[in-house]
């Protein structure tokens, strides 16, 4: 029963209110770039991945060069040292497809957060 309840109480930790100083739209990988219109869905390339924003936890970032894809996950967050597990289905990440982490360093299981829209960001 304990352990259960220990169990619930980290899982509702990694959900609770955002720490000082990751606030939104920070993302240093934003800065300088122009957002344009929320997508549903952005094709998955084999040599890309999901990664956490530099300077905002409540963001993941997604491609690189001349067009980068936010996905701002609300009051969900990773870790610095988190490593991010995605289980898309087909060939696109979505609107509503679930991120799971683990810390990179200890394994323990992280948050599972739900992805919202994607918008890209344009130099």
């Amino acid at each position: 029963m304990r352990f259960g309840l220990a169990v619930i109480a980290f899982l509702c930790g990694s959900c609770a209110v955002p720490p000082p100083g990751s606030t939104p739209g920070q993302a240093t990988e934003l800065s300088g770039r122009m957002a344009g219109p929320a997508q549903r869905c952005v094709i998955i390339q084999p040599s890309e991945a999901l990664r956490i924003a530099d300077g905002d936890r409540h963001t993941l970032i997604y491609g690189s060069g001349r067009t980068i894809w936010a996905n701002h996950l609300g009051s969900c967050s990773f870790g610095l040292d988190d490593a991010l597990v995605t289980e898309p289905i087909g060939s696109h990440y979505c609107r509503g497809d679930v991120v799971h982490s683990f810390d990179r360093f200890s394994k323990i299981p992280g948050p599972a957060c739900v992805l919202g829209d994607f918008i890209p960001y344009t130099r």
